[in-house]
């Protein structure tokens, strides 16, 4: 259960957008989600973002099994980071939802400071051009010492280590991504921060992962936990939380 640990739910969208399945989420959202929902221009995305929202709520029930999963209601705190607003747990349960082209991904825990992040890798990319942009400059020094194929794969890290972070702290975009700067190691995946930012690396722990071939995907763990919280890893369908 969440209430010690972190609860990872995953779904590539090619193997859960099966014959009724979107029509079943959607009438797990709210009023409100289903009018988000249908805005997207492209069905592709629509179908994405309902998948996505029924997760959340699938995930809180699996925690929360005598809560059903179209009965919770979110707000957004300062940053935009959702929350929920009701109704109360025995344990306070936090979330964090992300989604990319082809899967949605949402971690549960007691814990505030957990957050997920999943992104497309695209081969295409040019990692060097964005990275000198946006990142820290060790990152982007590191970036120049690899060969393209190795250049993509660490961008793709820092990118959703650092969206993870953020996640996990509730600022969105307002912390830019060159105050603090990622290192991966065999050993260890370490966070540094400038010295202007207001934040113990040593509470931090971090871990990636790759639900799929194209996709990339980091959580942050900002308890404080000796060690690291435990991750459970589920994927879709949550059976045991839809019956």
């Amino acid at each position: 259960m969440a209430d010690n640990g972190i609860e990872l739910f995953v779904g590539l969208i090619q193997s859960i957008d099966t014959p009724g399945a979107v029509d079943a989420c959607r009438h797990l959202l709210s009023v409100d989600e289903r009018t988000r929902a249908d805005r997207f221009r492209f069905e592709r995305h629509q179908r994405q973002y309902i998948f996505a929202h029924a997760m959340v709520r699938l995930a809180l029930s699996h925690a929360a099994p005598d809560v059903a999963p179209t009965d919770w209601s979110f707000a957004a705190g300062r940053y935009g980071r959702p929350f929920v607003a009701a109704p109360a747990t025995s344990t306070a349960l936090h979330f964090s939802l992300s989604h990319a082209d082809g899967c949605v991904a949402c971690v549960v825990s007691s814990h505030e400071a957990v957050g997920v992040d999943v992104e497309t890798v695209s081969r295409h990319a040019a990692p060097l051009s964005t990275a000198a942009r946006f990142f820290a400059p060790e990152e982007v020094e590191t970036l120049r010492g690899l060969p393209e194929p190795a250049a993509i794969e660490r961008f793709f890290d820092y990118w959703t280590l650092k969206e993870a972070y953020l996640k996990a702290r509730g600022f969105g975009l307002n912390l830019p991504l060159d105050a603090f700067a990622m290192q991966i190691s065999r050993e260890a995946i370490e966070i540094s921060f400038k010295p202007e930012i207001a934040d113990d690396p040593q509470g931090w722990r971090f871990s990636l992962s790759s639900p799929s071939p194209s996709h990339r995907l980091a959580i942050a763990d900002g308890s404080g936990v000796a060690g690291g919280l435990p991750i459970s890893r589920h994927a879709w369908p949550l059976q045991e939380a839809a019956e």
